[in-house]
């Protein structure tokens, strides 16, 4: 129960992140616009804007890859996500979720954190003023820019920035419980026997040896494995070539 629960909790640990990534990707593309700038035009804003868009899907494939190879629990019934997806994608998204922050930061601009208060924002003698000063793009009203300012500042630079950091990073465990469960599901074992066949060492398969212990299904031998009843591959006879008949 506790490693189908945690294993559980981070495959929707990667969703959850995964949509909170598509708000930054998102409020970042309008206050690039919105202070002036292109992405498409401007390389820096372009770059930072690609990492963020790659650290997102990179974690939110994992979670993909999890739910199609996952498998059914025989006991429950229930299908359990594929550990070893599920246990990459959480931790890449515990560690980067502070990189997230920094390029929304970066694309945005400090006014995020140097926003007028209400009593200023909202005061008649200055509101006005503040409309002038604080527009970028002719294009976009002051009030959106403020508004997708104030958004970032609340996910990332707020209160609710510092909750979502530390919930990414331990939130089902911290990354050292999760390096364990890959390395316990990974079938390490097969990529060893991979390499001894290509280097043709031909080494005895030992059920007690430590690093061939794990294999993938349906590789536990050279043949693999065959649906009872299926036809099966053979070697085909050698037939004498031409080349032996001219010689």
């Amino acid at each position: 129960m506790t490693y189908n629960y945690a294993t559980h909790h981070r495959h929707s640990c990667i969703g959850a992140r995964a949509g909170f990534g598509d708000l930054l990707i998102g409020a970042g593309a309008l206050m690039c616009e919105a202070n002036g700038f292109d992405p498409g035009e401007e390389s820096h804003l372009r770059d930072h804007m690609v990492e963020l868009i790659k650290i997102t899907e990179g974690f939110y494939a994992c979670g993909v890859a999890a739910s199609v190879y996952a498998t059914q629990d025989v006991a429950a019934q229930s299908f359990v996500p594929d550990p070893v997806f599920a246990n990459i994608g959480k931790p890449l998204l515990a560690t980067q979720i502070y990189d997230m922050h920094k390029i929304a930061h970066y694309v945005s601009g400090g006014l995020i954190v140097a926003l007028p208060g209400p009593d200023e924002d909202h005061k008649p003698l200055t509101a006005a003023t503040l409309q002038d000063v604080l527009r970028a793009n002719p294009d976009v009203p002051y009030a959106r820019r403020i508004e997708t300012a104030r958004f970032i500042e609340d996910l990332t630079a707020f209160y609710q920035g510092g909750w979502y950091s530390v919930i990414s990073l331990h939130g089902g465990g911290s990354p050292e419980a999760m390096k364990r469960e890959i390395y316990r599901h990974y079938p390490v074992g097969s990529k060893v026997q991979l390499v001894e066949r290509l280097l043709a060492r031909g080494l005895t398969d030992d059920p007690d040896r430590a690093i061939t212990r794990n294999t993938q299904p349906g590789k536990c031998c050279s043949q693999g494995c065959t649906v009872p009843g299926a036809p099966v591959m053979i070697d085909l006879p050698e037939v004498p070539s031409r080349r032996d008949d001219a010689a």
